[in-house]
């Protein structure tokens, strides 16, 4: 079916779920076990959250990350044990804590939730006094489950990254032999595609990610890019002339694909070879040489480790590249310290609901109170569209999971061994629950939860008998504390406008993307996959339209805002719609392999990076022009296929063309008058 339309639920790989449970087992029997343990449930959970990280499809180090995870729960929970016994200390700790993990979101969805579970972990804390060995070895043992989870990571990787490391290696080895035998001058034959397909379909087939951020998509398609120059090189009358260039090239290539420390040292020496041969040519063919000396110096970046791929999710903790991490981190968070940022508002919003929710657990003497604030947590996100909707749903979730994990709980009695049996078992539910929405993961990790806490029992001596009551009265509490904090601080009116606009921008962009697809693929049922496209966009087209009625467009910059956004998108509906009546009646199979290729590159980019709290989601014009223009180097010159191909080409040209409309566009911030937020 269409990529990024009608997906499967997004199920890890069943391995990597027991190796992520394995490494929770590690660590959650011992504390149990220990007395010089004072909260096996914070150690279980760190454990768990550094599994999570281990399990997401990233194409980043994943070590690094899960250590960095790591850290911050081994602090969250020391904390917590330094604090939970003096009340005052306990809720301002909390609500500063919350602000300062709200703030994450600013890099992305990721760190955002990732903070966010660390709070949980300061929260359930037990009320004891703290002792120094009890503590440290809490926090210890806490920190050595996520550092055990990053060496089951190096010991047992994901059968799918080797897959994937073997195919960039296969792709770079193939470049290098061709770009070699492009120098000799004996062979003029076209580049071998085939590694370059097997390459895309081990970064593509069966991934995880519904959006593909564009540092992914990167890893699969610097290889083509670089395979089009010198198909260009290849083609050209002076060949020739750069039999040293592409040497040098083949060797550089040779070196990114041998990844040991050895391949740095000769990676640097064929770019400085590159350089010195390209430095003595002059021609037509410059530019054309100029590119691929930009892709070489990619490819050895990404592929080597000189730097990291720009993302606002990425933090590498490697070499110096850490220093400059963590700053330019600090400032995407401090950029958003203003009145209208919708990570500004969020992070005040949980700040307050709970720092009141923990204060309502101390002193309003509540049952089982940590459930007031753990349901804030599992209920406040940074939305601003179907913001009640998905939080009711996330509270329902919540609700539904506490009822089954206390049904369970009074069926087998008390038990610590068994609660972090049934606390492992739901911590694997929650692991698949994440592909099939959130109210079904809300309701996994709610259950998997009360199991955790659960192994605390008998460590606080001011905590009652837990009951379904009680945790089901302490979650709608704090279901009625997230949806309050919300009506209270709720977001800017210009910021809903946006998000709304890009929520529109992405479903009209989907609809694109399945009438592309279906121009050059044979899928299943088209008309019902393009049907729901539309389907999606005509929804989202409403909601655009309501939050601009709600807001009131005073400005002249607004109103000119409004109209040529609704223009550019009646284009592209026009567009799409142009072709769903051209759609090819005959067999797609005559297709040329490189124009199909180039039509799923142009998609590739036009479904762009997913949305973050920080930003509504856009496109890259600079990828997506470029994905144009190599599209249109494709087209057949002759066949039974080349009026269709026109025609294709020609409408996503007008597509690309009313996209940078968009894209200039000065949008909602430009009515404050204040500066964009920066790039993270």
């Amino acid at each position: 079916m269409i990529k990024g339309l009608t997906l499967p639920p997004a199920m890890p790989d069943l391995a990597a779920v027991l190796r992520s449970l394995l490494g929770v087992v590690a660590v959650a029997v011992p504390a149990v076990q220990w007395d010089r343990v004072g909260s096996p449930a914070g150690v279980a959970g760190a454990a768990a959250i550094a599994g999570v990280v281990a399990l997401q499809d990233s194409p980043r180090a994943r070590i690094p990350l899960v250590v960095a995870t790591s850290l911050l729960t081994g602090g969250a929970v020391l904390t917590g044990a330094l604090v939970s016994a003096y009340s005052p200390a306990f809720v301002a700790v909390a609500a500063v804590w919350s602000f300062a993990a709200a703030m994450a979101w600013a890099l992305g969805a990721n760190a955002g939730l990732v903070a966010a579970a660390s709070v949980a972990l300061l929260v359930v804390a037990p009320q004891v006094e703290p002792t120094l060995t009890v503590t440290l070895c809490t926090a210890a043992l806490a920190v050595g489950g996520g550092l055990l989870q990053a060496a089951l990571i190096a010991i047992w990787p994901q059968h799918r990254w080797r897959v994937q490391r073997d195919a960039l290696t296969n792709a770079y080895c193939s470049l290098a032999s061709d770009a070699r035998r492009l120098a000799d001058r004996t062979d003029c034959s076209a580049i071998d595609t085939e590694p370059l397909i097997a390459l895309r379909a081990a970064f593509t087939v069966d991934c995880q990610a519904r959006r593909r951020p564009a540092d992914y998509r990167s890893w699969y398609g610097l290889p083509e890019r670089i395979a089009a120059t010198l198909s260009e090189l290849a083609g050209s009358p002076d060949r020739e002339a750069f039999g040293e260039v592409l040497a040098a090239a083949g060797d550089t290539l040779a070196a990114v694909a041998e990844t040991r420390r050895s391949g740095r040292g000769g990676a640097a020496a064929g770019i400085d070879r590159f350089h010195a041969a390209a430095a003595g040519l002059d021609g037509a063919e410059m530019p054309v040489l100029q590119r691929l000396s930009t892709q070489l110096h990619e490819a050895v970046a990404i592929r080597l480790g000189d730097f990291v791929p720009s993302s606002p999710e990425a933090v590498r903790v490697r070499r110096p590249e850490l220093r400059t991490s963590v700053r330019a981190g600090a400032g995407v968070m401090r950029s958003h310290l203003r009145g209208h940022s919708p990570v500004l508002r969020h992070a005040l919003r949980l700040a307050v609901a709970v720092g009141v929710a923990c204060g309502i657990a101390r002193y309003a003497d509540v049952a089982q109170g940590y459930w007031i604030p753990l349901t804030v947590l599992l209920v406040l996100r940074p939305e601003t569209a179907h913001t009640y909707t998905r939080a009711a749903g996330r509270l329902l979730g919540t609700v539904l999971g506490i009822a089954a994990a206390s049904s369970v709980l009074l069926l087998v009695g008390p038990g610590a061994m068994v609660s972090a049996a049934l606390a492992i078992v739901f911590v694997a539910f929650a692991y698949v629950a994440a592909g099939f929405g959130y109210l079904a993961l809300s309701a996994a990790l709610a259950a998997a939860v009360v199991f955790l806490i659960d192994l605390d029992v008998g460590l606080d001596p001011l905590a009652t008998a837990a009951t379904m009551g009680d945790r089901l009265l302490g979650a709608l509490a704090g279901g009625v504390l997230a949806v309050i904090a919300h009506v209270v601080l709720p977001d800017d009116e210009l910021t809903r406008l946006g998000q709304r606009a890009g929520e529109l921008l992405k479903t009209e962009v989907d609809y694109a993307a399945a009438v592309i697809k279906s121009y050059v693929h044979e899928l299943q049922n088209p008309a019902d996959a393009l049907s729901a496209a539309w389907q999606r966009a005509f929804r989202a087209r409403a909601a655009f339209e309501a939050a601009a009625g709600a807001t009131r467009p005073e400005t002249r910059d607004l109103r000119h805002w409004l109209r040529s956004y609704r223009t550019a998108l009646n284009a592209v509906t026009a567009s799409c719609t142009t072709l769903e009546t051209t759609l090819p009646a005959t067999s797609t199979a005559g297709w040329s392999g490189e124009f199909v290729l180039a039509v799923d590159e142009y998609v590739e980019s036009l479904c762009g990076d997913p949305p973050t709290a920080a930003s509504p989601w856009s496109v890259d014009i600079a990828e997506l022009l470029a994905a144009d223009q190599r599209l249109r180097d494709t087209v057949p010159r002759h066949g039974a296929d080349e009026g269709a191909a026109r025609v294709l080409v020609g409408e996503i040209g007008a597509i690309t063309r009313n996209l940078s409309m968009i894209a200039i566009s000065p949008g909602t911030t430009a009515v404050r008058r204040t500066p964009p937020l920066p790039p993270p």
